[in-house]
């Protein structure tokens, strides 16, 4: 990072391009981040972290000298709060600045009552206003809605909204004809940088909380494929250039899961015994590929994910038996 001192909590690095990676301090570092586009004295973020990011994020223009009503575009890929949660929060902040966001994922953002409900009841109240903060409603005035195939000239920079589902429903990728990249939000998985020294790269997809569709998450990843990208910028973490490998690596991974519940789908307490199943084979996967890391910090760094991952699949198990029970 840019300012790599340990005692600085804002983290963020030029990538070339006009684009700067900023670390939104998600309970650590290295866990999600957020994109800052620079292009002929315009700017604008595509993802945003939580509320709780939002200091960051300012902290991040005033060092560089970007004044806030600088900033154009806010760009959450999704409405999930790690991707959209300070986006509310920062709407007040920039005045001439607009929303854009998926057509499925724009109500959340003008009443975000919700998506706030539904992850007090995952995390409970004392972990979600720590780990996200409290929602700020977007004036629906502010809000352009990207339909698939929304074309945004950002300063004569061209950017594409592509619907990438899999993930999620209301979800899109960023294509930006100048870097050649994909801003992907967890379309193309997360990949944490301290699990990726070894032999081989690791990716897993995001399969939480309600929507995980492995068939239509493989067709968006073939889709964005035929773009010839150069580089992904993930929200979980940072700018990948080894495309192809990636892309296989995360289609793998997407069927392991599904195989994976689909084979624990009658046992008791599946979903636990799914996040046992997914973090041994994440933990056979990296110890083969001589990480470099122990089991323990292993452990450390993806058990809640595998723990959230296997609730999704849970209920994505759940929809499946009541399709195949319905009339």
């Amino acid at each position: 990072m840019e300012n790599a001192s340990l005692s600085d909590p804002v983290y963020y690095q030029d990538l070339g391009h006009g684009i700067t990676c900023i670390d939104t301090m998600l309970q650590r570092r290295g866990l999600a981040a957020c994109y800052l586009l620079e292009h002929q004295g315009m700017a604008g973020f595509i993802d945003t972290g939580t509320n709780n990011s939002v200091p960051i994020l300012l902290e991040v223009l005033r060092r560089k000298g970007i004044a806030p009503d600088a900033v154009a575009y806010v760009m959450p890929t999704h409405v999930h709060l790690d991707h959209a949660g300070g986006a509310g929060g920062l709407m007040q902040q920039f005045p001439n600045a607009s929303l854009i966001v998926h057509p499925r994922g724009a109500r959340h953002m003008i009443d975000p009552a919700k998506l706030e409900a539904g992850s007090l009841a995952v995390y409970g109240e004392e972990e979600f206003g720590k780990m996200f903060g409290r929602l700020t409603a977007v004036d629906a005035d502010r809000i352009q809605i990207a339909e698939d195939g929304f074309e945004l000239d950002f300063n004569g920079r061209r950017l594409v909204f592509l619907d990438t589902p899999g993930h999620a429903r209301h979800h899109y990728v960023v294509y930006d004809e100048f870097s050649r990249g994909l801003f992907t939000g967890d379309t193309f998985g997360a990949s944490y940088p301290e699990l990726n020294y070894g032999r081989a790269r690791f990716v897993f997809p995001p399969t939480t909380p309600i929507q995980f569709d492995p068939l239509a998450w493989q067709s968006s990843l073939e889709r964005l494929m035929t773009l010839d990208p150069q580089r992904v910028f993930v929200t979980h973490f940072g700018m990948h250039e080894e495309i192809p490998a990636m892309k296989a690596l995360l289609l793998q991974s997407i069927q392991d899961h599904a195989d994976t519940a689909e084979d624990l789908a009658q046992v008791p307490d599946r979903s636990e015994r799914i996040a046992r199943s997914l973090l041994q084979g994440s933990i056979d996967y990296l110890l083969d590929a001589q990480c470099g890391v122990d089991v323990d910090t292993i452990r450390s760094l993806i058990g809640r994910d595998m723990e959230l991952n296997a609730q999704g699949l849970d209920h994505w198990l759940s929809t499946l038996q009541a399709h195949s029970s319905g009339p």
